[in-house]
């Protein structure tokens, strides 16, 4: 009641409170303010004609966008399932083999030599590599002279001197010949142990890191051997 006028509400007026409630309007409340409006018409003056077309024409223009929407949304959830079967197979049929992606970890052994492989960008530069332990301590530098550009395997045993065998991350620094910083991508080299499966996707198992699938740059059979002293 409004300044003692009593008000009341009409079974459309009901329908699209619910539907406004439940934060969407969809084919099924639309119906029914289709059919409430029918229903409760002046049958003295009735509905015009071509604005009933009009209506049926929008619930039929509602319908068809709500089944392309939840079309859209099956293809898209189909296509997911099928990349993630297709990372899982890609990943699976890794282990054994030898990847080259893009990171900064490198495992030093009790015996043989150490290589780490890099890109130097540009027109290349004097490099420096720099070895860090677990706990990102550095433990040894090594200069290296002129890098060419271009992709490369580099020797770095000297920096195994003294150190216990395990797995180190290493950073390359290049400068040019006005001493300023190159761009340098750094990788690492290791063959794969296993997968493991995680919510952003397959990792792989390799020894004491784990790689992400889509940091894998290059697969081989061999690894790269050292090409630079």
């Amino acid at each position: 009641m409004i300044d003692g006028v009593t008000t009341t509400s009409t079974p459309q007026a009901d329908i699209t409170s619910s539907a406004v409630k439940g934060g969407q309007l969809g084919k099924q409340e639309f119906l029914q303010l289709l059919v409430t409006q029918l229903r409760h018409q002046d049958p003295l003056n009735p509905s015009d004609p071509q604005d009933f077309a009009a209506q049926l024409a929008q619930f039929s223009t509602l319908e068809q966008l709500i089944n392309i929407g939840d079309q859209l949304k099956q293809s898209t959830a189909t296509d997911q399932a099928l990349a993630q079967m297709f990372n899982a197979s890609s990943a699976l049929s890794l282990i054994g083999r030898n990847i080259i992606a893009e990171g900064d970890g490198v495992t030093v052994p009790d015996d043989g030599d150490v290589s780490v492989t890099v890109a130097v960008g540009g027109q290349g530069g004097s490099g420096v590599v720099r070895l860090f332990d677990s706990a990102g301590k550095e433990v040894g530098s090594l200069p290296l002279g002129q890098l060419p550009p271009g992709r490369q395997s580099i020797d770095i045993s000297q920096l195994k001197e003294g150190q216990p065998a395990g797995e180190y991350t290493y950073k390359l620094e290049v400068k040019d010949a006005d001493g300023k910083a190159v761009t340098a991508q750094t990788y690492t080299v290791a063959q794969v142990d296993g997968v493991k499966f995680t919510s952003n996707g397959p990792v792989l198992v390799c020894g004491a890191q784990a790689i992400a699938l889509n940091a894998v740059v290059e697969i081989s059979n061999q690894q790269p051997g050292a090409t630079h002293p």
